[in-house]
């Protein structure tokens, strides 16, 4: 499967998660991989149009057209399976509000104030985080090399922030794109960790309808206070970016991560996030024109640095 899947092929995944892909395809280092790409380009997208488009508005918008596109597919799965839907319903606030309501507004309002190079790889520390909210779930605890990788992990991400200037803080803050970004990474961090409590039954694609069904109400309010303001402009551009982010970054990507989270469980399959910054950089500078800086690309290396140490299994076949 690649960027330019056939509409038939694209049609299956809503229907049935990657279930009725070949064996090649429902590999899950290739769906994280290409979930990855999708979500680096949306980071992008969303940083295109920040200008154009209310954060809010943008989240509110993705969500519904992802709806709309999966309702064909498994309105029959929805009656089929209410009832579990119904009996997991906790788990399915929990989700909508993390990986839906939450997490995107705060990615969107970040790439207001910094750029997507630097968001994607501020992104890059979700494992770390994973990890630590882990830890304090009752799993298993680190170890002394881990504990070493949270702290290098950790240097890293102070690199990435001041810019590779400490002295930034105190004259000029921090910027508070990076703040709302690392904001972003520990509610995306509660969702990975929420994705290991999904139950057979529960499938991922109702699992996701569901959390998108309850987020949407949750986003209501934030849309009608941007409904207030001036009005986004729909051009051509606009709307061709908000599909890409609901077709690419929302009702596949989703999907396909869902599906590495069950198949690695959420700390190794964490580490592909670190993909982001590589197709990001790369389409940042293609799109947007924007060149990694010395600075972000040491912090980069850090925080890759601290998860090799963290991640135990790193080298291991999937």
């Amino acid at each position: 499967m690649d960027v330019t899947m056939s509409v038939s092929a694209r049609a299956r995944v809503p229907a049935a998660g990657v279930g009725y892909l070949g064996p090649a395809l429902r590999s899950p280092i290739l769906a994280l991989s290409l979930a990855a790409l999708f979500w680096a380009g949306s980071f992008v997208v969303a940083r295109a149009l920040r200008n154009e488009v209310n954060p809010a508005a943008l989240t509110f918008s993705r969500w519904l057209i992802s709806l709309l596109v999966f309702a064909p597919f498994v309105w029959r799965e929805l009656i089929r399976d209410l009832r579990v839907a119904l009996r997991e319903w906790r788990l399915i606030l929990g989700l909508g509000a993390t990986g839906i309501a939450l997490f995107h507004p705060l990615v969107y309002l970040a790439l207001q104030h910094t750029s997507a190079t630097n968001a994607l790889l501020t992104f890059s520390l979700a494992p770390v985080v994973i990890l630590l909210g882990s830890c304090l779930a009752g799993g298993e605890r680190p170890t002394l090399r881990q504990f070493g990788g949270v702290l290098v992990s950790m240097g890293g991400a102070a690199v990435l922030i001041t810019r590779g200037d400490p002295a930034t803080v105190t004259s000029s803050g921090v910027n508070s794109g990076d703040l709302w970004m690392l904001a972003a990474v520990v509610v995306w961090a509660s969702y990975s960790l929420l994705l290991r409590r999904r139950p057979s039954d529960l499938s991922q694609t109702l699992t996701l309808v569901s959390s998108i069904v309850v987020a949407l109400p949750m986003l209501l309010p934030f849309m009608l206070l941007a409904a207030s303001g001036p009005a986004p402009t729909l051009s051509t551009s606009v709307l061709l970016g908000v599909g890409y982010i609901a077709v690419f970054g929302s009702v596949i990507g989703f999907l396909l991560w869902s599906h590495g989270v069950a198949e690695l469980g959420p700390a190794r399959a964490g580490q592909f996030v670190h993909m982001m910054p590589v197709f990001g950089a790369a389409l940042s500078f293609a799109v947007l024109g924007e060149s990694p800086s010395i600075s972000q690309v040491v912090g980069a290396c850090l925080v890759l640095l601290g998860i090799l140490m963290i991640e135990k299994k790193f080298a291991a076949p999937a």
